[in-house]
């Protein structure tokens, strides 16, 4: 009942800044921020603009909201703020959605529908829940395809992860966390600008916790984590005019994952479960930056190294025996040219090529055996340009782009077990991405109206297009060299509202998924064999809604008020051949909070609502489809700086101990605390 009556009363205050709020100018400080037309994006055109000029929905979690979060990966902040899908499972495994699209299941970087990336580069998974945010200065996320400028995956969006450079006097912070189930976590940063050409941003911590509780089943045994990050930047200034960056981070991740006494009546969890994994990761980049022709031509060179451990032991007494082990690495290089051309128009045109090459290994009995999918290369070729025109005296501003990519993909033999034969085979494929989108301003820039069409595309995976193996127990797997990649055609329309007080913009989405790749049976010299098909199309459609307002500064209060709310409303998701519901795409979702700050102290109150969705249930062979219901629940976090070095904060998260369920069977933690303190020198 009390859930309800905050449901209702945040509801009310939503309608009512909708309806009838009267917005005032005011001379009182700012201090809550609200995104206005002058924040300034990189994403959406690989270029710095504002917001306000790019034609796509765009929507960014700023530090400050990081910071009061309460959360200590990627995937909890995604969860917490960005309306889409969000896939959490207990055992450090955290896909994210867009738009009707996810990241792959089990974090599989390059099998995924959304794209994660580390200052403008793959970062190598898409679990999020193996990124931490401690070097991370904001994110920002573009809704609908984005291939035509990073290729495949960017089905349903990009999440591009923002680093911290360096700011200020030099800096050290020592900090500690103490919270539920007997979390602790320790860190070190320092930062700062050295002198004119040197700065740097450095992090390393520790973070620890025990088996958690949730408000059903009492405690989720081996649901324990450990996990130790260390990243940098270091940044040089060589001129004025050429800068490089080295950075990159490191992240030991090990745990454990919980068993069910029985998935047939999900009773309880089994307290003496001993499955656990490494689910380390890594990346290392360069970075060049260089402007040319009196500025008219900028390079962005890059090239970065990514590297990604799955590593599960299933429970064996002894942990070697029986486990299963994926560990992809990448190497790759990334150029781009934006020239200047005039003041109202920006080419930018660029190249990118990597390698990525996927081992795999298993044991069985404490014997090699064959792992679940074999070895896997991945070479690729892409060449890309963009035109910008802002026309009109920047009234009009008109944005396309194009994409061609190349893939080699080969299926390699895995590093352990026996085949009955196993041939290394290698196909190739092109593909051509644009893109075209426009907005146009209107009084003075406080409304915009914008539309753009763009299409998406997931590569086939190696072995879906090039297996050919036999398994020693005759499971044959051939892969179908005639398959195309999945594509999806999105076209949005909206308009935007900025003012300094009140930010209001809207968007309605339509999606065409076609070529979905799904896994099938054939016939091969005469025995059943394993391959894969293009299957049938489907669609999405619906409307995003983004609002914040400055009630602080609307009502010339002494203190920074600030509400926002993001709301996203699936009108149409069907599956065009079987014209039911497509899964693990919800009704509707509301991503809202309160925002307060007042001198040193800092206060957030979020609320998360996900509605109903169609999703698998595994307690049978094969699964059947049913509906999953809608949850909810609060989160609040409170911080204090002081003195000028010292701060103390405290988070409440699940705040009525709401039962939240993500996946269906994977309870999340009961009502849990979280505090801290830090000291900066």
């Amino acid at each position: 009942m009390k859930t309800m009556v905050w449901n209702r009363l945040l509801v009310f205050m939503m309608i009512s800044t909708v309806m009838g709020v009267s917005v005032k100018t005011s001379e009182a400080e700012d201090v809550y921020k609200i995104q206005t037309m002058e924040d300034v994006v990189v994403t959406a055109t690989r270029t710095t603009e504002r917001i306000m000029d790019v034609p796509v929905t765009t929507e960014v979690i700023t530090r400050e909201k990081i910071e009061m979060s309460g959360a200590t990966h990627v995937g909890d902040l995604i969860g917490k703020y960005i309306t889409g899908h969000y896939h959490k499972y207990n055992g450090l495994l955290s896909p994210v959605g867009l738009r009707g699209f996810r990241t792959d299941a089990h974090g599989d970087d390059v099998k995924g529908h959304v794209l994660i990336l580390v200052d403008g580069h793959r970062i190598g998974t898409g679990n999020a829940a193996k990124l931490n945010v401690d070097r991370i200065e904001r994110i920002e996320v573009i809704k609908g395809p984005a291939s035509a400028l990073y290729g495949s995956a960017a089905m349903g969006g990009v999440i591009n992860l923002i680093t911290r450079k360096g700011q200020g006097k030099p800096s050290l912070t020592l900090s500690g966390d103490y919270g539920s189930f007997n979390y602790y976590k320790g860190r070190v940063s320092g930062e700062g600008e050295v002198n004119e050409r040197f700065r740097f941003h450095a992090v390393t911590s520790y973070e620890d916790v025990d088996d958690y509780d949730d408000p059903k089943f009492g405690t989720v045994y081996n649901t324990w984590e450990t996990k130790k990050n260390f990243g940098m930047n270091l940044s040089y200034a060589l001129t004025s005019n050429h800068e490089l960056r080295l950075g990159g981070n490191y992240a030991d991740l090990t745990g454990g994952y919980p068993s069910w006494a029985n998935f047939m009546t999900y009773g309880g969890y089994v307290k003496s479960a001993r499955q656990n994994y490494d689910k380390s990761h890594g990346y290392a980049d360069l970075e060049y930056n260089g402007d040319f022709f009196d500025k008219a031509v900028h390079w962005r060179a890059l090239g970065y190294h990514l590297w990604d451990r799955n590593h599960w032991n299933y429970g064996s007494p002894d942990p070697e025996s029986d486990q299963t082990k994926y560990t992809d690495t990448t190497w790759g290089t990334d150029h781009q040219f934006t020239w200047n051309t005039a003041p109202w128009n920006t080419l930018v045109f660029g190249l990118n090529l990597e390698k990525l090459e996927k081992e795999s290994s298993g044991v069985s009995g404490g014997q090699p055996a064959a792992p679940f999918t074999p070895g896997m290369e991945y070479n690729s070729q892409a060449y890309f340009l963009q035109d910008a025109l802002d026309v009109w005296n920047n009234r009009v501003n008109i944005v396309g782009a194009v994409r061609y990519d190349r893939f080699e993909l080969t299926t390699r033999k895995p590093k352990t077990g026996t085949f009955a034969s196993f041939v290394e085979k290698d196909e190739a494929y092109n593909h051509t991405s644009p893109k075209l989108g426009i907005g146009i301003k209107f009084l003075d820039e406080l409304l915009r109206v914008r539309g753009n069409v763009g299409q998406g595309f997931k590569s086939p995976s190696a072995d879906q297009l090039s297996a050919q193996y036999k398994t020693n127990t005759n499971v044959t797997y051939v892969g179908n060299p005639d398959l195309d990649p999945e594509t999806s055609l999105t076209y949005e329309i909206g308009f935007d509202i900025f003012h300094d007080l009140l930010t209001f913009r809207t968007a309605y989405f339509h999606t065409d998924y076609k070529d979905k790749i799904v896994q099938t049976t054939t016939t091969l010299n005469g025995q059943r064999a394993v391959t894969w098909r293009n299957s049938g199309d489907a669609k999405i459609a619906g409307f995003d809604l983004n609002l914040a307002w400055a009630m602080g500064r609307t009502f010339h209060w002494p203190l920074g008020l600030s509400l926002w709310s993001n709301v996203t409303f699936n009108t149409t998701k069907k599956d065009e051949e079987t014209n039911k519901d497509l899964k693990y795409i919800s009704d509707y979702e509301v991503k809202s909070g309160l925002d307060l700050q007042y001198n040193g102290f800092s206060a957030q109150l979020s609320y998360v609502l996900v509605g109903p969705q169609m999703i698998d249930n595994w307690d049978t062979w094969p699964a059947t489809t049913e509906k999953k219901e809608s949850f909810n629940f609060w989160d609040m976090t409170l911080r204090y700086r002081f003195a000028n070095h010292w701060e103390v904060r405290g988070s409440v998260l699940n705040l009525f101990n709401d039962r939240v369920e993500w996946v269906r069977g994977y309870l999340m933690p009961k009502r849990n605390y979280l505090v801290g303190v830090s000291y900066t020198f």
